[in-house]
């Protein structure tokens, strides 16, 4: 079950990484625009996820919400399902 689930979730990544654009052809607003024309030019998406891992504190934040905690099965799933909603909520 692990297998499939780990094959699904690189699957997905894979995905995200072809089919996302680095940014639509218009912006979805005003602001958008004047932030697309302040960043830099050689911003990426796939340079920001880079320098993402390469951050301490993140590598150290995925690894303490990855670890098993031994309640079994069902307490990680509840777990890091309690951490990815936490996450949305921010984002949003």
């Amino acid at each position: 079950m692990f297998y499939i689930i780990g094959g699904v979730a690189t699957l997905l990544l894979i995905l995200v990484i072809i089919v996302f654009k680095e940014k639509p052809k218009y912006p979805p607003s005003r602001a958008q625009s004047l932030s697309y024309a302040l960043t830099s030019p050689d911003a990426s998406y796939l340079a920001s996820i880079a320098r993402l891992f390469k951050n301490l504190n993140f590598v150290l934040l995925v690894i303490t919400y990855e670890t098993p905690r031994g309640g079994g099965e069902q307490h990680q799933q509840s777990a890091h399902c309690c951490v990815r909603g936490s996450s949305l909520r921010g984002r949003w």
